[in-house]
């Protein structure tokens, strides 16, 4: 029942978020009603955007089943898959992305046996570093590029420090995580022993040890993670494109790239925090006059909805899988 609560107050937030956008964004601006109605009224554009994002799944779900390789544990694609787009589909409702990943840890421990489940579950701190990684290091190269473009703009400049700061935090951070002399440290021991649920916190950090004699396995999820986050900005140049904009691709893929970050720590999948974002970033970077930045983060957000709505199928089926697991083991139990 708790569930229930708390995910109908999350909906709660996200048809609010939404209700605001349409009520002080949509219904203002005639313009823009009729920029979005194109994408569904002629669909093609629409259609590519979905298309082109759902990339992003395909190779997401691999992504996973490398890191649990050095784990132990095997997944086969079509159970990643399936994981991968309830997690994406949790995105758009949790607080954070990182709600997501939540919903699809306790359903990724369900494929995996008792005893080894919190191992499985660790990869998905990884899976997690290596995706923001990727797009922070596209962020940070293509951002070298545009660096003129970045400096000149007095709402933009500020941005330049922590194109570097936050990319570099986010770095050192894995490589502490994945450092024997800092596991293995009298503080961090400590802190381990000290902390609520700290044998739990030493099995899931021991078991990212792993990966420090793996780093050909780092370097297949990070390259994959570069991938991904390409065609996440294809997905944004492909809507901007349909709806009539003109930008260049370099600025267009450094705004949406720091849009992208700043909305996955945003509720409700960025929306809201999405259409404020995206009007600064877009008309100071990337100079697009048209459509608005509101617009294109709406359109973006709707595209990305629809392209993660297999994860409510995916739900479903993970749910009927667990209720047949746990009669499967009742029936065996009765026997025994």
């Amino acid at each position: 029942m708790g569930f229930w609560i708390k995910l109908a107050i999350k909906l709660g937030i996200a048809i609010g978020l939404i209700y605001y956008v349409v009520t002080h964004k949509v219904l203002q601006d005639i313009q823009g009603q009729k920029e979005l109605a194109s994408l569904f009224t002629s669909p093609k554009i629409l259609i590519a955007a979905i298309l082109t994002f759902s990339v992003q799944m395909v190779l997401g779900a691999q992504r996973l089943r490398i890191l649990l390789d050095p784990q132990g544990f095997s997944l086969s694609y079509w159970t990643a898959l399936r994981l991968t787009y309830l997690g994406a589909f949790f995105d758009t409702f949790m607080i954070t992305s990182v709600g997501g990943d939540a919903i699809k840890a306790i359903y990724l421990a369900r494929e995996i046996q008792k005893g080894q489940r919190l191992e499985a579950v660790s990869v998905l701190v990884l899976d997690r570093l290596m995706g923001l990684l990727g797009l922070l290091a596209l962020a940070f190269v293509l951002g070298v590029f545009q660096i003129k473009q970045l400096y000149v703009n007095q709402e933009t400049a500020w941005m330049i420090k922590y194109l570097v700061i936050v990319p570099g935090v986010l770095l050192v951070g894995t490589l502490m995580l994945l450092s024997s002399r800092v596991y293995t440290s009298g503080p961090m021991q400590w802190l381990l022993s000290a902390v609520p649920f700290g044998a739990q916190f030493t099995r899931a950090y021991g078991s990212l040890q792993r990966f420090r004699d793996r780093p050909g396995v780092l370097l297949k999820a990070f390259g994959i993670s570069l991938i991904v986050h390409c065609f996440g900005c294809m997905t944004g140049y492909v809507l901007m494109l349909g709806l009539g904009g003109e930008a260049a691709l370099g600025p267009f893929f450094v705004a949406l790239l720091i849009a992208n970050f700043i909305c996955s720590f945003a509720p409700a999948g960025g929306i809201g925090v999405g259409q404020m974002v995206y009007k600064p970033l877009f008309e100071n970077i990337a100079m697009m006059t048209h459509p608005s930045g509101w617009v294109l983060a709406t359109a973006t957000q709707a595209a990305m909805l629809l392209a993660k709505s297999p994860g409510f199928i995916a739900w479903v089926i993970s749910k009927e899988h667990s209720h047949k697991s746990e009669k499967s083991v009742a029936a065996q139990s009765s026997v025994l």
